[in-house]
């Protein structure tokens, strides 16, 4: 018992966002988000608690079957559902606040956690923060309504990559995984044809895959066990049977992506039947080759984003067609795959911090600041303290590009040094030239 509630104080302890995370993660949100603005996407946030009446359609087509809701009780006995996905929550915000009546397309940014219960037997993606089943996931994304072509999902592709871009991810091994799994219409002859191929080796399937196969066939492709994967391998493939809309809507697709030259890869083993991205789904997956040396080890595979058409979902909810694609960045990924890399945020602004040496200095500071502040520099400080050493730890530990020093001489003789932190270099200079100085400095 006493391991047990070390374990739930370690997962919600893990949970809080210190500065130095919160310096990575706000920087990744504000670099998403400068992408997301330029290509017409405007910020939303829904609501984090639901009502978990309106999703039963979703959870009744299986959509719940990996990632279940998680469901709160109020004191009087009422029933909550925390945010499971927000671009489920986005399409409920279209419905209840009646955005039918907007011109469209409709094109949202979202950024939040979301909460589930873990039910998936296989392995576990590293974005997920898990206690037990109970799961946390950050997500920063994309969402467009209202838009049947093809371009949907090559806009939303083409705003994540661009945002992957000015958040500073090694590019070198990132793609763009495909697939289009069929509509209502053309699935059900593939289901067919897959159950009976597979209806002579079932019983050879290992235990996870043979529990999943009556009602989610398709998760085979994703087993780690070397018999399923080859079983999976002569599977018949989907492509093979979608209808000729599917394979337009596809063909346009990737035609798109081929246009602005974004390498990925079509994928036919690549299935989320249980998932709300239906009946075409990506993912962007940062996959390192075994022998290159940025690390040692054998591969390294790890999801930064996912998405796809959400327009069934929409459909279930609002019991009309509805059209929509989603992307949502997996936050946790990112942060790890910076923080593998040695990366960290230096905000999008260059951090500069004000040290002070002296009684006299500290006071003129207060001054300088609100000049600084006046012209849109950004500065750090520590005025409580004295000691320039420690003042100068805490601007290393903010990551401070320069240090501009304001000691007794320099306060008397109207003077600031200026010292860059990484070479030590510095030199002192008037101090009603300081913001041309800087402005020079931080135009490098």
């Amino acid at each position: 018992m006493a391991k047990q509630k070390s374990q739930q104080k370690e997962f919600f302890f893990a949970l809080d966002r210190l500065p130095e995370h919160e310096r990575l993660s706000g920087g990744l949100r504000s670099h998403f988000s400068s992408v997301a603005e330029f290509y017409g996407f405007e910020p939303v946030t829904p609501s984090i608690a639901e009502d978990p009446k309106i999703f039963q359609p979703l959870a009744r087509a299986g959509f719940f079957d990996e990632r279940a809701p998680c469901i709160c009780k109020t004191k009087d006995g009422d029933e909550v559902m925390l945010r499971i996905s927000s671009a489920l929550s986005i399409l409920r915000m279209y419905i209840t606040h009646k955005m039918s009546e907007l011109p469209h397309p409709l094109k949202f940014m979202y950024a939040g956690d979301t909460f589930f219960v873990d039910k998936r037997t296989g392995e576990r993606e590293g974005a997920l923060r898990l206690l037990g089943n109970f799961g946390v996931l950050s997500e920063w994304g994309l969402i467009m309504i209202g838009d049947e072509s093809p371009v949907a999902e090559a806009q939303i592709i083409q705003a994540l990559w661009k945002a992957f871009e000015a958040g500073r991810v090694p590019m070198d091994y990132l793609e763009v995984v495909v697939n289009g799994t069929g509509c209502q219409d053309c699935r059900p002859a593939f289901r067919t044809a897959f159950a009976a191929y597979f209806r002579s080796r079932v019983s050879r399937l290992c235990k996870n895959c043979r529990r999943a196969f009556k009602r989610t066939p398709t998760k085979v492709f994703r087993c780690p066990e070397e018999q399923c994967r080859a079983f999976a391998d002569g599977a018949p493939q989907v492509l093979d049977f979608l209808c000729e809309p599917c394979k337009k809507h596809l063909r346009g697709f990737l035609e798109f992506l081929e246009e602005v030259k974004i390498p990925y890869t079509l994928d036919p083993k690549f299935f989320r039947d249980d998932s709300w991205y239906q009946p075409f789904l990506f993912e962007f997956v940062w996959k390192k080759p075994a022998g290159k040396k940025e690390g040692e080890g054998g591969e390294e595979r790890r999801v930064l984003a996912e998405g796809g058409r959400i327009s069934r979902a929409g459909e279930m909810l609002w019991g009309k067609k509805l059209d929509a694609v989603s992307g949502s960045i997996l936050l946790q990924s990112v942060e790890w795959l910076l923080r593998e890399k040695g990366m960290r945020e230096r905000s999008g602004r260059r951090r500069i911090f004000m040290a002070h040496l002296g009684d006299l200095a500290k006071r003129k500071s207060l001054s300088l600041l609100e000049i600084l502040r006046a012209h849109g520099v950004e500065v750090h400080e520590s005025l409580g303290r004295d000691s320039i050493k420690s003042q100068l730890k805490i601007a290393e530990r903010l990551i401070a590009e320069i240090a501009i020093i304001l000691g007794q001489k320099e306060a008397i003789d109207g003077t600031i040094i200026v010292r860059e932190m990484d070479s030590g270099i510095q030199e002192t200079i008037p101090q009603e030239k300081l913001i041309e100085f800087l402005e020079r400095k931080l135009k490098k």
